[in-house]
């Protein structure tokens, strides 16, 4: 009786690999930078009705159908999306509800009368489409192949800076060098109390909304405030202070949930060429042993 041969086929889903948890982040770079023009006039983005088709709603939603697909065919959906733990710091709880309180304090700020409706509601399209793709590769992706090859502690730090520096594109679509470099230092940041979120709850969901939710009231607020309406100075001030000071905050709880993950590979690593103890004991008798 023979038995069957073992079928070969093509492993599935596939390894966590970090070349592959880069790839669509270089992808998405290297088209951005391809499609970008030096005459497009970023400040504009998202001020109308057409800005938010054209800029928001159509590129980002082929980027979500793109990135959909190729997760699928990885079989990374579990892993990129749910995490198996989550963080029992539950104090680091402050910086996503700081931030989720900006939002909400910013939506009085808006002038809903200023656009249509229907401006708002593709608004609403096109941020939840640049939450989910960002969030998916970057807090998703990106995620899963940095924890193949380094520590918790460099995946939260990596996954923040190539977070931040991904907002460089900017400049060639017409973003200014200033405006940009606060852009990267605030998108690593955000990108800290996105990760603090996803590890609190278990999932990429909430982060995927936390990050559209930012997006509608900063896009919503740059399209209605009227110029020179000084009105708004101080409110726009003050929750600026203290987005700043949540952000400070959520890179704090950042570092200290990877940190903490990382304790026990700093334990292994302390203890990795200590002999155990019954080794010692063996040792200690050997010369009572010898003497009789």
């Amino acid at each position: 009786m023979t038995s069957a041969a073992p079928v070969r086929g093509r492993r599935w889903p596939v390894p966590p690999s970090l070349l592959v948890g880069l790839a669509p982040l270089v992808l998405f770079a290297a088209v951005s930078a391809w499609r970008a023009r030096p005459s497009d006039d970023y400040p504009t983005l998202g001020q109308t009705v057409d800005s938010v088709v054209r800029s928001l709603v159509v590129p980002e939603g082929i980027a979500v159908v793109a990135l959909a697909v190729v997760v699928s065919g990885l079989g990374w959906w579990r892993i990129a999306t749910v995490d198996p733990t989550r963080t029992p710091l539950r104090w680091t709880m402050i910086a996503p509800l700081g931030i989720l309180l900006v939002c909400l304090v910013r939506l009085p700020l808006i002038d809903w009368s200023a656009l249509p409706v229907r401006y708002f509601l593709l608004l609403t399209v096109g941020v939840l489409f640049v939450g989910v793709f960002e969030e998916l590769m970057t807090r998703g992706v990106l995620l899963v192949g940095l924890r193949r090859r380094v520590p918790e502690f460099a995946v939260w730090a990596v996954s923040c800076v190539l977070f931040g520096l991904l907002h460089l594109l900017n400049v060639l679509a017409g973003a200014g060098l200033g405006t940009t470099a606060v852009q990267v230092v605030f998108a690593a940041s955000f990108g800290s109390t996105l990760y603090v979120t996803r590890r609190l709850t278990g999932s990429l969901v909430p982060a995927m909304l936390l990050h559209a939710f930012w997006d509608f009231g900063s896009i919503g607020f740059s399209a209605t405030v009227r110029p020179g309406d000084t009105s708004l100075l101080v409110p726009a001030g003050i929750i600026g202070l203290f987005s700043f000071a949540v952000l400070a905050f959520g890179i704090v709880a950042g570092g200290v949930v990877a940190w903490r993950d990382d304790r026990p590979r700093r334990l292994r690593r302390r203890w990795r060429t200590v002999p155990p103890m019954a080794a010692d004991a063996v040792r200690g008798d050997e010369p009572r042993l010898q003497a009789v």
